[in-house]
């Protein structure tokens, strides 16, 4: 009865009242397997902010699952050409309409771009995602262009002479060569391979190429050879654009960042969509070019971490050479030391000194002739050094005394001079 009593009582006051037949035990046991398990689930949250933060700039391109997301566009893009091409082939020429076949491609090229394909935990597959993603918005808006080129036209017209063909393309040709020009340098700041290709954009859309009646990408029954070259376009355009995106990625998963990175990669690969189709090989080019122009100049290159220092004087020859003691130091002890009081380095002067007994020898010299610096205590007639350490008159002409006997000779300093 009395625990019937508990469990009906609010649950602010079940804390407070004594649960018997070992309750109590049994409740601290649950409570600690739900702490271990919020903990649990707590570390995986932060892990996947660590990997997989949308402010963290770092990409992990030595990850082989970075790559499955630019896999994934590329089969969209090619999955969204194929729905095109099916959704007319399908039904009769009377049930084709322009309007279906948008939908059922815009479907599927949001059915798979919906999520990014991972394995693992790979730092900056979000990043690079969000910029991967508009590749297939971008062709399915090529496709509408297209369509709406071969609109507002009746069957009786007149086709147009060659100048609009000369207009596209010289036009198509000015845009590749800026897709050439961005590939080169894929990691430059300057927008003017996408302006060249703004203008050259806008100069079609005023000229346009000639339309044809009842065709189009989104409502003509295209040919074995149509099908074949629309697939081929789709995919060198989406293979371009990824490529690009890795050549160049963007610095954060930020709006701006993102939206400069999509308009260069387009811009870039854009051409392909409306070039000749004997010059759509030249796509493979680009591809390798900027691959090379990203990745193979890296590898060329040997990794120095370290650049070699010039220790020498402006005269070319060392303080050794010239004969310039070292300056004097405080050793513990408050000891101030010059170089003759270094018996392993007596020599220097002369390149000797530096092992065996010459060693213990001028160690001996050094305790007998270390000199013993003054504290600040117990000198006021010293005279205070650039360290602030008071140094004496007389300590300082030893000094120069000792640093007087190590000196080069005449013919050593003409020499020196002659060098200089």
């Amino acid at each position: 009865m009395l625990g019937k009593k508990t469990h009906s009582m609010n649950k602010g006051s079940l804390w407070s009242l004594p649960i018997p037949l070992g309750g109590p035990e049994i409740g601290q046991d649950e409570m600690a397997r739900q702490r271990h398990q919020a903990m649990r689930n707590l570390r995986n949250v932060e892990a996947d902010d660590v990997y997989l933060s949308h402010d963290d700039p770092y990409i992990d391109f030595s990850s082989a699952g970075l790559y499955l997301v630019g896999l994934q566009t590329t089969v969209a893009t090619v999955a969204c050409a194929a729905t095109s091409v099916a959704s007319c082939w399908l039904l009769p020429i009377a049930a084709i309409s322009a309007v279906r076949t948008l939908a059922i491609t815009s479907a599927i090229g949001f059915i798979c771009m919906r999520k990014p394909i991972r394995i693992g935990k790979v730092r900056g597959v979000v990043t690079l995602f969000n910029a991967l993603r508009p590749c297939v918005a971008i062709y399915i808006s090529v496709l509408v262009v297209e369509q709406l080129v071969h609109t507002c036209v009746d069957e009786g017209s007149t086709r147009p002479g060659m100048t609009r063909h000369v207009v596209f393309h010289v036009m198509m040709t000015i845009i590749t060569m800026s897709g050439f020009v961005r590939a080169y340098k894929p990691y430059s700041e300057t927008d003017a391979p996408f302006l060249v290709t703004s203008a050259a954009l806008v100069i079609v859309a005023l000229l346009p190429p000639p339309a044809t009646p009842l065709s189009g990408p989104l409502c003509e029954g295209a040919s074995l050879w149509a099908a074949g070259e629309r697939l081929l376009r789709a995919f060198l355009f989406s293979a371009l654009y990824v490529i690009h995106v890795y050549c160049s990625p963007p610095y954060r998963n930020a709006i701006h960042d993102l939206a400069v990175c999509i308009m260069r990669c387009a811009a870039a690969a854009v051409w392909v969509l409306g070039c000749h189709i004997f010059v759509v090989w030249l796509g493979a080019i680009q591809a390798m070019v900027a691959l090379w122009a990203r990745f193979g100049h890296e590898n060329a290159l040997p990794t120095t971490n370290y650049s070699s220092v010039d220790t020498r004087s402006d005269s070319g020859l060392s303080d050794a050479e010239l004969g310039i003691p070292p300056p004097p130091v405080l050793s513990s002890g408050n000891t101030l030391v010059t170089a003759s009081n270094y018996g392993g380095y007596s020599g220097y002067g002369a390149y000797g000194g530096y092992g065996g007994q010459a060693f213990d020898n001028g160690y001996d010299d050094y305790k007998k002739s270390e000199v013993r610096a003054p504290t600040p205590e117990g000198s006021s007639s010293g005279t205070a050094g650039s360290d602030g350490v008071p140094v004496d008159a007389s300590q300082l002409a030893l000094i120069a005394q000792q640093a007087k006997g190590q000196g080069v000779s005449k013919a050593r300093l003409a020499e020196i001079a002659a060098s200089m």
